[in-house]
């Protein structure tokens, strides 16, 4: 084999090497002080797949996930990630934990709330980055980054109230007590996982991985955990 060929062969091996470790790289959500950080960390491990794991905000990886930057994202309902592009992107997997949403309220104030669902007369906190049920009935939306900051803003008066799953409430009441109350019923929902199309071969892996840790009731377990935790700080992701 002569110079050029033996040159034209080693380039072929290179380019072959960067491509298939381009293909193998997994990347998935990093949801840092959700309660359930530690479920999805689990079901990772579980399901075998070492992935780097991405922080950003929840509007930029959204963003990441539709153009498959982020194949692997947790932890969501389908009401929230319904935009077209997203729809054609994402596979989901089966629920692994039920919970509720509520009204947040500011402590002490009277509230006129004969139908939870029509918030029109009210100023909602609102995450960056979120979709919300039935936010057409949102009277106006105060946008922040992050959910501890939405809460703080209803707390001081910029927003009237918000909307979250009582054990994230629960949580950031233990981490950071405001004068908050939890309201009534908003809906429930079904938190589930997502996984691009183009890595379609990990779907079954993770669900394989969730069947698993419900059954052996390690999802719950992480999760009481995590609102008994009392030492992580919110990081705002």
């Amino acid at each position: 084999m002569n110079a050029v060929l033996r040159f034209s062969a080693l380039s072929f091996l290179l380019a072959s090497a960067v491509t298939a470790n381009a293909e193998d790289r997994i990347t998935a959500s990093r949801i840092g002080d959700s309660v359930f950080r530690d479920v999805w960390h689990a079901i990772l491990e579980d399901a075998g797949i070492e992935a780097e794991l991405i922080a950003a905000p929840r509007d930029v990886r959204r963003d990441m996930f539709v153009r498959g930057e982020l194949v692997l994202d947790c932890c969501s309902v389908e009401a929230w990630r319904n935009r077209p592009d997203e729809i054609e992107a994402q596979l989901w997997t089966s629920p692994f934990f039920y919970t509720v949403d509520h009204l947040i309220l500011q402590e002490g104030r009277d509230y006129d709330l004969p139908d939870p669902d029509d918030l029109t007369a009210y100023r909602v906190g609102v995450v960056q980055g979120f979709a919300y049920k039935k936010d057409s009935h949102f009277g106006s939306t105060v946008s922040r980054v992050s959910l501890g900051e939405v809460f703080e803003a209803v707390a001081s008066g910029d927003a009237d109230l918000t909307i979250a799953n009582h054990q994230e409430f629960r949580r950031r009441q233990k981490l950071n007590p405001l004068p908050l109350v939890l309201g009534p019923e908003y809906h429930r929902l079904a938190l589930k996982a997502r996984v691009h199309r183009s890595r379609a071969d990990l779907l079954p892996r993770l669900e394989a991985a969730i069947t698993r840790l419900k059954a052996n009731g390690r999802i719950a377990t992480l999760t009481g955990v995590r609102l008994r935790d009392m030492s992580d700080k919110p990081d705002g992701q």
